[in-house]
Protein backbone atom coordinates (compact mmCIF):
# COMPACT_ATOMS: atom_id res chain seq x y z
CA UNK A 1 0.00 0.00 0.00
CA UNK A 2 2.85 2.55 0.62
CA UNK A 3 4.73 1.45 -2.87
CA UNK A 4 1.24 2.42 -4.26
CA UNK A 5 0.38 5.96 -2.40
CA UNK A 6 4.26 6.69 -3.36
CA UNK A 7 3.72 6.38 -6.95
CA UNK A 8 0.96 8.24 -7.22
CA UNK A 9 2.59 11.10 -5.41
CA UNK A 10 5.49 10.72 -7.94
CA UNK A 11 2.93 10.77 -10.53
CA UNK A 12 0.84 13.87 -9.27
CA UNK A 13 4.20 15.74 -8.59
CA UNK A 14 5.14 15.24 -12.00
CA UNK A 15 1.76 16.42 -14.09
CA UNK A 16 2.20 19.32 -11.52
CA UNK A 17 5.29 20.66 -12.50
CA UNK A 18 4.80 19.83 -16.03
CA UNK A 19 1.28 22.00 -15.66
CA UNK A 20 2.97 25.03 -14.40
CA UNK A 21 5.96 25.34 -16.62
CA UNK A 22 8.20 24.49 -13.96
CA UNK A 23 9.75 21.18 -15.77
CA UNK A 24 11.06 20.22 -18.85
CA UNK A 25 10.72 17.03 -20.04
CA UNK A 26 12.66 17.18 -23.18
CA UNK A 27 10.65 19.82 -25.30
CA UNK A 28 12.85 22.44 -25.90
CA UNK A 29 11.52 26.02 -26.46
CA UNK A 30 12.52 27.82 -29.62
CA UNK A 31 12.69 31.33 -30.12
CA UNK A 32 12.06 32.42 -33.47
CA UNK A 33 13.12 36.06 -35.14
CA UNK A 34 11.71 37.79 -38.25
CA UNK A 35 10.16 39.80 -41.06
CA UNK A 36 6.36 40.15 -41.53
CA UNK A 37 5.53 41.88 -44.77
CA UNK A 38 2.60 42.76 -46.58
CA UNK A 39 2.85 42.73 -50.22
CA UNK A 40 6.35 42.89 -50.20
CA UNK A 41 6.19 45.67 -47.70
CA UNK A 42 7.27 45.89 -43.76
CA UNK A 43 4.19 45.61 -41.51
CA UNK A 44 4.87 48.67 -39.34
CA UNK A 45 3.26 47.41 -35.92
CA UNK A 46 1.02 44.65 -35.21
CA UNK A 47 1.16 41.36 -33.43
CA UNK A 48 1.97 37.40 -33.86
CA UNK A 49 0.40 34.79 -32.14
CA UNK A 50 1.56 31.34 -32.26
CA UNK A 51 -0.68 28.40 -31.06
CA UNK A 52 -0.15 25.08 -31.26
CA UNK A 53 -1.88 23.04 -33.71
CA UNK A 54 -3.65 20.65 -31.68
CA UNK A 55 -5.61 18.90 -34.06
CA UNK A 56 -2.32 17.67 -35.85
CA UNK A 57 -0.88 16.39 -32.33
CA UNK A 58 1.03 19.73 -31.42
CA UNK A 59 0.03 20.27 -27.38
CA UNK A 60 3.29 22.19 -26.68
CA UNK A 61 2.43 25.96 -25.34
CA UNK A 62 2.30 28.90 -27.49
CA UNK A 63 3.43 32.45 -27.66
CA UNK A 64 2.49 35.82 -28.68
CA UNK A 65 5.11 38.48 -29.91
CA UNK A 66 5.25 42.23 -31.13
CA UNK A 67 5.48 43.24 -34.86
CA UNK A 68 7.88 46.56 -34.83
CA UNK A 69 8.80 47.87 -38.18
CA UNK A 70 8.45 44.70 -39.84
CA UNK A 71 9.83 42.32 -37.64
CA UNK A 72 9.57 40.35 -34.56
CA UNK A 73 10.74 38.40 -32.07
CA UNK A 74 9.47 35.69 -29.74
CA UNK A 75 12.87 36.62 -27.28
CA UNK A 76 11.32 39.31 -25.80
CA UNK A 77 8.29 36.90 -24.74
CA UNK A 78 8.11 33.05 -23.72
CA UNK A 79 9.48 31.11 -26.82
CA UNK A 80 7.46 28.64 -28.11
CA UNK A 81 7.89 24.12 -28.79
CA UNK A 82 8.21 23.73 -32.18
CA UNK A 83 6.25 21.90 -34.70
CA UNK A 84 2.53 22.56 -36.33
CA UNK A 85 0.76 25.96 -35.37
CA UNK A 86 -2.10 28.19 -36.09
CA UNK A 87 -0.58 31.78 -36.85
CA UNK A 88 -2.40 34.60 -36.59
CA UNK A 89 -0.79 38.11 -37.58
CA UNK A 90 -2.19 41.16 -37.00
CA UNK A 91 -1.54 44.33 -39.08
CA UNK A 92 -1.20 47.84 -38.67
CA UNK A 93 -0.29 50.94 -40.48
CA UNK A 94 1.83 52.24 -37.30
CA UNK A 95 0.37 55.60 -37.36
CA UNK A 96 -1.02 57.09 -34.03
CA UNK A 97 -5.05 57.59 -34.36
CA UNK A 98 -6.15 58.92 -30.96
CA UNK A 99 -6.18 56.34 -28.04
CA UNK A 100 -4.70 53.91 -30.96
CA UNK A 101 -1.30 53.99 -30.97
CA UNK A 102 -1.12 50.98 -33.24
CA UNK A 103 -2.87 52.91 -36.35
CA UNK A 104 -5.44 51.47 -38.94
CA UNK A 105 -5.70 48.15 -40.01
CA UNK A 106 -3.92 46.72 -43.02
CA UNK A 107 -5.49 43.82 -43.35
CA UNK A 108 -8.61 41.53 -41.15
CA UNK A 109 -6.52 39.37 -39.47
CA UNK A 110 -4.44 36.74 -41.17
CA UNK A 111 -4.58 33.08 -39.81
CA UNK A 112 -2.80 29.98 -41.03
CA UNK A 113 -1.36 26.50 -40.15
CA UNK A 114 2.54 26.65 -40.57
CA UNK A 115 4.51 23.42 -39.61
CA UNK A 116 7.67 26.27 -37.37
CA UNK A 117 11.02 24.75 -36.98
CA UNK A 118 12.39 22.78 -33.78
CA UNK A 119 15.57 25.27 -33.63
CA UNK A 120 15.48 28.74 -32.86
CA UNK A 121 16.37 30.89 -36.01
CA UNK A 122 15.00 32.76 -38.48
CA UNK A 123 11.15 32.71 -39.40
CA UNK A 124 9.35 35.05 -42.23
CA UNK A 125 5.72 35.25 -42.82
CA UNK A 126 4.70 36.92 -45.75
CA UNK A 127 0.70 37.91 -46.27
CA UNK A 128 -0.49 39.18 -49.73
CA UNK A 129 -3.59 40.12 -51.07
CA UNK A 130 -3.70 37.27 -52.98
CA UNK A 131 -3.14 34.25 -50.98
CA UNK A 132 -4.33 35.96 -47.75
CA UNK A 133 -6.20 33.15 -45.90
CA UNK A 134 -8.60 34.57 -42.78
CA UNK A 135 -10.64 32.55 -40.04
Amino acid sequence: MRARLTCITIAASLLLCQAVGGCNFGDSTVHLTGKVTYDGKPVPRGTITFSPDTQQGNSGHGSKAIINDGTYTTRESFGLVGGPHVVRIEGFDGIAHGDNSDGKLLFRAHEESYDLPMESGDYDFEISTSTKKSR
